[in-house]
């Protein structure tokens, strides 16, 4: 006589199937949730870098203060040295904070047309210490009872601006 073996199929495989499909989906969100989370940490770090950089420049570029001391106009002297009219140029730092002047401008406003005559003067080491000062020497083809501007940039990209009568 035959037996008949009959098959027995697993009827829980399918079950397997779902917990194995369930855990690889799992491990795969925590992965993608953990490179999401590094990700943000690092952008907002850059962010939170670049925020406390802009908040320092501006409140450095707030500390910044100058006063103009004094501004004398001098001609040419007849032993040699300068050959054109020129002015001296004291700046007092009273701010907060050292300060490097970077450039003069001078702007001759008399009558109606506002014209530079030479755009600028720049200086590459003139820096003020605080509550300190400088004398700056600008040549300049000055006339008597010219009006001039005098404008001195510094390195923070402040301007700092006095208006001054040739005697």
């Amino acid at each position: 006589m035959k037996k008949h073996f009959k098959k027995i199929r697993p009827r829980h495989r399918g079950a397997i199937a779902t917990v194995v499909t369930s855990a690889i989906l799992l491990a795969a969100v925590s992965i993608i949730g953990v490179m999401l989370l590094g990700w943000s940490q690092t952008s907002i770090a850059e962010q939170k870098s670049e925020l406390n950089d802009v908040y320092d420049t501006r409140m450095n570029k707030l500390g910044e203060d100058l006063i103009y001391e004094n501004i004398w106009f001098a001609t040419p002297s007849p032993s040699g040295g300068m050959d054109y009219n020129h002015l001296n140029v004291t700046l007092g730092n009273v701010g907060l904070l050292g300060l490097n002047v970077t450039s003069i401008q001078i702007t001759n406003v008399t009558g109606t047309n506002n014209t530079v005559i030479t755009p600028s003067y720049d200086f590459t080491d003139a820096g003020i210490p605080k509550s300190g000062s400088i004398s700056l020497n600008v040549t300049y083809p000055w006339d008597v009872a010219d009006e001039l501007d005098v404008l001195v940039f510094t390195n923070r990209g402040n301007q700092f601006i006095t208006q001054v009568v040739v005697p």
